[in-house]
């Protein structure tokens, strides 16, 4: 008998004031714990009643979505838990307190590529097998993780309704889970328990009291455990993409040449540097719901975040011309033919990495509208959001390309978040620019942008 859980039970259906009048000799731990007792009571009479006796798996087979926007039908078809809480202490416990909640653990799994966390192996698990619920005995994730893999490999109905009802993050985390786990489970016995939950709590400890000498120890575990990783990835995971292996051989700057269209440099050409900064750093909404993020460099897999953020980051490369305009030419002859006079002077100085075929021009478009102290609007969505890109190599002699009316001017419209991703490497390729534009015909605003795959981060959607 638990009398301060029936009385809970009892006031519930009174007037709140009331309720807390009835409840006020209650301490706020012991309301909060009768409480907690009676909203997961409510939570399972709902689930019981949101299933009513029906197979989830045949749901799932015969109508996914329906499983799909329901959370508590889709985690109990997992097998996750509809308590937060519950699931946030178990991820906590298994993943050493490297991740506190569960979509932070399917995160680090599924960006591992950008980010390299020290995650135990029971982690990686645990992500395979859905964030399956397991109360306090972490042995049991082996036991569980064996019936995935079985399933899996049978394909059974079980393992094919869930497969149609995980959302891409968690799918992509599990795919890095499937490649990472044989590998660490290869590792020495020593070398899979670096860095352990002890080690983790004692840090907090130490920092705590502000002694962060004593820190350092099991901090260095914790960085060789992150380096043993890493080696680990860079063995399992798909190697990069031909360009960006280039650069990480070669080490030479990457990128473009840029110049400022006549009127950007009449307008803005005293104070460019910051307002291109801001620029830079702003997003815009795309067109086919896709995130602009899948168009940047940073999105493509690289094995590992020491090959993005010490080789790949430090060595893109602008170069923007000193360049004095000549009235008598029209604009586009006049940067072709500046181009190429630079391309000769700068032979020796200018990195092979610095394409020769094209060069990009910043157009007034792009440039938001400024406030009276030059700051962009509030809320500020960057629209239009592309740059033209010339064909350095063009001859308006050649044969006209026509569409709808549209002249192919040696010249395309590109998404500003593409440059330095997916259009580098279609040049460095030598893809045919004019292609390009027929392929930028075909989107809303006859512009060009290319994303990663989804689910593989190494390859990207056709160029032409």
């Amino acid at each position: 008998m638990d009398p301060n859980l029936e009385l809970y039970r009892s006031v519930l259906n009174l007037p709140l004031a009331e309720r807390r009048e009835r409840l006020r000799h209650l301490s706020q731990s012991e309301r909060s714990r009768v409480w907690m007792i009676v909203d997961r009571e409510q939570k399972i009479q709902m689930l019981e009643e949101l299933i009513a006796g029906r197979d989830l798996v045949q749901v799932a087979l015969n109508n996914p979505s329906e499983i799909i926007s329901n959370m508590r039908l889709k985690y109990t078809l997992l097998g996750r838990s509809i308590y937060p809480y519950d699931e946030n202490m178990m991820v906590r416990r298994i993943a050493n307190d490297v991740a506190r909640t569960s979509q932070t653990l399917i995160d680090y799994i599924a960006e591992f590529d950008q980010s390299i966390q020290p995650l135990p192996l029971d982690a990686w698990k645990l992500v395979y097998c859905d964030i399956y619920y397991i109360d306090k005995d972490n042995t049991i994730i082996q036991e569980v993780y064996k019936e995935y893999l079985r399933e899996e490999e049978l394909q059974t109905p079980a393992a094919q309704a869930r497969d149609l009802v995980r959302y891409n993050q968690l799918k992509r985390a599990r795919r890095n889970s499937k490649w990472m786990i044989p590998a660490i489970e290869r590792l020495k016995a020593e070398e899979q328990t670096q860095w352990t939950l002890k080690d983790a709590e004692s840090v907090q400890e130490l920092m705590k009291q502000g002694k962060h000498e004593e820190a350092i120890r099991p901090l260095l575990k914790r960085d060789a455990y992150k380096k043993t990783l890493e080696r680990l990835w860079k063995q399992v995971s798909p190697v990069p993409p031909a360009w960006i292996r280039y650069i990480l051989e070669t080490r030479r700057e990457w990128g473009f040449v840029y110049y400022l269209s006549r009127e950007v440099n009449q307008k803005h050409g005293s104070d460019w540097e910051p307002l291109w900064s801001r620029i830079q750093s702003s997003w815009t909404n795309t067109y086919g719901g896709r995130d602009m993020a899948d168009a940047t460099w940073m999105s493509i897999h690289c094995q590992g975040e020491e090959n993005r953020r010490q080789v790949l980051e430090p060595l893109l490369t602008e170069d923007w011309p000193t360049y004095r305009v000549t009235p008598e030419l029209a604009e586009d002859d006049d940067l072709r033919k500046h181009f190429k006079q630079y391309k000769q002077d700068k032979e020796y100085l200018l990195s092979p990495g610095i394409l020769r075929n094209t060069f990009i021009v910043i157009p007034i478009e792009l440039i938001p509208e400024l406030s009276e102290d030059g700051e962009f609007t509030a809320n500020h969505n960057l629209d239009p959001y592309w740059v033209w890109a010339y064909d350095a190599d063009w001859d308006s002699s050649d044969e006209e390309t026509v569409v709808n009316g549209e002249t192919y001017q040696g010249r395309v419209k590109v998404a500003i978040w593409s440059i330095s991703s997916w259009f580098y490497a279609a040049r460095w390729e030598e893809v045919s620019l004019r292609d390009m534009w027929l392929k930028s015909r075909q989107h809303p605003e006859k512009l060009w942008i290319c994303y990663i795959k989804e689910l593989e981060e190494w390859d990207h959607e056709p160029y032409v």
